[in-house]
C-alpha cells in the first residue's frame, strides 16, 4: 500500500510536483499541511496533529465530510509528521512519500529526515519529495533513479559512512570513508537512468536534484 504524508513545509513548484506524484491508497495530513491538500488534489483519510498551526475553517469542513481527525496535546514528544508516520504504519503501508517535509525551518526539515530514517528502518520504501529535491536514505543499498546528467549528492547522516562501491555515477567511490565533516559527495552525476550505492557502514542520504 502506497501512502502519502502531507506536512506543513513547502512544496516548491506545485504544478511540477503534481506531475511527479503517483496515486495513493492512503493519505495522512499533518496539522497545517491542510493548506496543501486542495492544490495537490488530495483528499485525506486521516488528519493528525495538535492543530496549533491550522486554519480551523478547512479542518471543520473535513470533519463534516467524515474525515477522521486525531487531536494530540501541543506539549508532546512526537512531531506531527512522526505521528503521521505512526498512522501509516498502523494502516499497513509499505511505501510512503513525504510531501511538504522541507522548508525554511531547517530544524523541522532535518527532523523529517529523521522520520524518513525511522520509516526505512521499519522496512518501508520511503522518500521525501519536493519539486526541486528527492531524498532517500539507507544503511545498506541506495537504489537511485534519474536521468543522464542529473545531479545527486551523497551525504552521511550523523556519523561517518563507508561506501563499498557506486555504480552508474560519474564520480566513483569504492571502499572509501565519507566523513561527517567532509562533504565530498556533493554533486555527483548520473551516467545511466539507474544507479546504485552499496553501503558498508553508516546511514547515507541521497539528494537527487529535480531542478
Amino acid at each position: 500500500m502506497r501512502a502519502a504524508i502531507i506536512s506543513n513545509g513547502e512544496l516548491g513548484n506545485v504544478s511540477k510536483l503534481k506531475g511527479m506524484l503517483p496515486t495513493f491508497d492512503y493519505v495522512v495530513c499533518c496539522d497545517g499541511g491542510i493548506r496543501h491538500l486542495e492544490c495537490l488534489g488530495l483528499i485525506p483519510d486521516l488528519i493528525v496533529g495538535d492543530f496549533d498551526s491550522v486554519d480551523t475553517i478547512p479542518l471543520e469542513a473535513y470533519k463534516k465530510r467524515g474525515i477522521s481527525v486525531k487531536t494530540f496535546p501541543s506539549e508532546k514528544n512526537e512531531t506531527d509528521t512522526e505521528l503521521a508516520s505512526q498512522a501509516i504504519i498502523e494502516a499497513g503501508a509499505d511505501q510512503v512519500i513525504m510531501l511538504g517535509a522541507l522548508g525554511s525551518r531547517w530544524d523541522h526539515s532535518y527532523a523529517n529526515v529523521m522520520v524518513l530514517v525511522k520509516l526505512v528502518k521499519l522496512g518501508l520504501k520511503a522518500m521525501i519529495l519536493h519539486s526541486h529535491n528527492r531524498i532517500i536514505v539507507s544503511n545498506k543499498v541506495l537504489r537511485l533513479e534519474g536521468n543522464y546528467g542529473q545531479i545527486v549528492s551523497l551525504l552521511p547522516l550523523g556519523e561517518n559512512v563507508v561506501v563499498h562501491e557506486t555504480k552508474g555515477l560519474k564520480y566513483k567511490i569504492r571502499d572509501q570513508k565519507m566523513p561527517l565533516d567532509t562533504p565530498y559527495g556533493i554533486s555527483n552525476i548520473f551516467l545511466e537512468s539507474k544507479a546504485e550505492v552499496v553501503i558498508a557502514s553508516g546511514w547515507l542520504m541521497a539528494v537527487i536534484a529535480e531542478d
